[in-house]
């Protein structure tokens, strides 16, 4: 299989280049902020994910979990690929469709191994998605069957995250979105499968099952989301109550990508866009003075790293907001053109994407050459919707 991808790698002839910054003036009411080119946020994209692409089976730049990071269907793949999906809608390249059809057609467009578990369900966003284009049911028959075994089982399990792993070595409370990324990962399945299928079952499972999530999560203070039960009393370095800021990233694109599947009159769409503006409140105000966001977020300044995975999901949220016309775009672009500066500065010459913090659970430690998947597939969402915005100009 690895051979396989190297060829056509090489026959498509990846070309990876070097772009020079574009912008574009903005008013003064963005003072310190520059709107960059359409041109030049493609150019970024693409230089990103042609990097990124050519490694996907070969991760040796990382440091733990490579096995993970190569398993095709598991959650390290699906969020990069999830990203990759925006990229290929909008660039006039088609590598980029025609290498997320042949890998999924390689794979047999399977779910990852563990059935209930909502990091294996991530991919079944790719999977939805080539289905829309191609109206192939290979791609869509592994999402459903998977799904439809899922609500028959109904687990209610306790979404509190207790120690201790079960024979597919994943948390009890798992079986459920217990933890802060699931949202993530699972819901915006569900949604899109109500949607392509005329099956209301699938967002009413989602629907009750993110609603649970929200209310188990959510700490009434901030409206920040614990990143799973086990940090309701945590503090971090600095003495602060600890919400991870990777966490509430997965938090905000899925709230996002759910209402991308849920249509302008559905029931549960009010909820959800009532539940995104509360937590674009809760987000912007902890933005740093250097455009990103602080991996502790109440941390702030002393968090002086800055960290892209997070950045890029906040980034993403907001303009995609402003974008469809939930956010005023005189009060929230600033903040996203600040977010996409640090997003594009983070772009190696090579087309490497750097200080994404690698596979973890809280805040922790992160470099300037720390690249991950995940991170790019968060950068390929937040270029999309700046693409968007620019175009709309």
């Amino acid at each position: 299989m690895k051979t396989h991808i190297r060829k056509i790698s090489r026959f498509i002839g990846i070309k990876i280049g070097l772009f020079a910054m574009a912008y574009i003036p903005l008013t003064s009411l963005q003072a310190e902020a520059v709107l960059p080119t359409q041109e030049h946020v493609m150019a970024q994209m693409e230089k990103v994910a042609n990097w990124q692409v050519a490694r996907t089976q070969h991760m040796t730049h990382v440091g733990r979990a490579r096995a993970g990071s190569e398993a095709y269907g598991r959650w390290i793949q699906g969020a990069f690929y999830k990203g990759l999906t925006k990229l290929a809608e909008r660039s006039d390249n088609p590598f980029y469709e025609n290498w997320i059809g042949y890998v999924g057609s390689a794979h047999d467009w399977k779910m990852g191994k563990v059935k209930y578990f909502a990091d294996d369900h991530v991919i079944g966003q790719t999977n939805l998605w080539y289905y829309r284009r191609h109206k192939n049911e290979e791609a869509l028959t592994p999402v459903t069957e998977t799904i439809d075994w899922l609500i028959e089982k109904a687990p209610d399990n306790s979404l509190e995250f207790v120690a201790g792993r079960n024979k597919d070595n994943v948390h009890n409370c798992q079986w459920r979105w217990c933890w802060a990324d699931a949202l993530f990962m699972g819901p915006p399945v569900f949604f899109e499968l109500s949607v392509i299928t005329g099956e209301p079952k699938y967002a009413d499972y989602a629907h009750k099952e993110f609603q649970a999530t929200i209310d188990y999560l959510q700490d009434p203070k901030t409206k920040l989301l614990f990143r799973d039960s086990r940090y309701f009393n945590k503090k971090g370095k600095f003495g602060e109550q600890v919400f991870w800021s990777r966490g509430m990233g997965w938090v905000y694109a899925g709230v996002v990508h759910a209402l991308e599947s849920l249509p302008q009159d559905h029931q549960y769409r009010p909820y959800y866009e009532s539940l995104y503006q509360e937590l674009t409140s809760a987000i912007v105000k902890l933005q740093k003075q250097d455009g990103a966001w602080p991996m502790s977020l109440l941390a702030g300044e002393r968090y002086v790293e800055p960290e892209t995975s997070g950045t890029a999901f906040f980034t993403y949220g907001l303009i995609w907001g402003i974008n469809n016309d939930l956010l005023n775009e005189s009060t929230y672009l600033p903040s996203a053109l600040k977010g996409w500066q640090v997003l594009s500065s983070a772009v190696h010459p090579d087309g490497k994407f750097g200080w994404v913090q690698g596979v973890n659970e809280k805040p922790d430690v992160v470099t300037k050459d720390d690249s991950q998947l995940f991170g790019v597939g968060a950068f390929l969402l937040a270029g999309s919707a700046m693409y968007d915005f620019v175009e709309s100009q």
